[in-house]
């Protein structure tokens, strides 16, 4: 496998972890949500996205302890995470272009 499809499979494993993060935390499961933050997180330290990495840390820690309610305004962490893979995407993007 290129490197470039590596980077690719990673980038959707990471987005579909935000969306499943999403999902939990429209559905006020916010325990599944810091799961997924701190998935976020680790894959995204290991691919050495630094500023995804730390989005998705910002946010983890914005959700709080398991079992409690979210601080006010967790939302913009989790639509941070978002804007940095689409970033990521698009640099991907630009990459392929012949």
């Amino acid at each position: 496998m290129r490197l470039s499809d590596e980077k690719v499979l990673t980038l959707a494993d990471l987005a579909n972890d935000a969306l499943a993060l999403n999902k939990a935390a429209l559905a006020g499961d916010y325990d599944e949500a810091r799961f997924r933050a701190q998935m976020i997180t680790e894959k995204a330290m290991t691919a050495g996205y630094d500023a995804l990495a730390s989005a998705a840390a910002t946010a983890h820690r914005s959700l709080g302890a398991v079992g409690t309610t979210p601080e006010a305004g967790f939302g913009y962490g989790i639509l941070n995470i978002a804007e940095q893979i689409g970033a990521l995407v698009e640099r991907q993007s630009a990459r392929r272009l012949p």
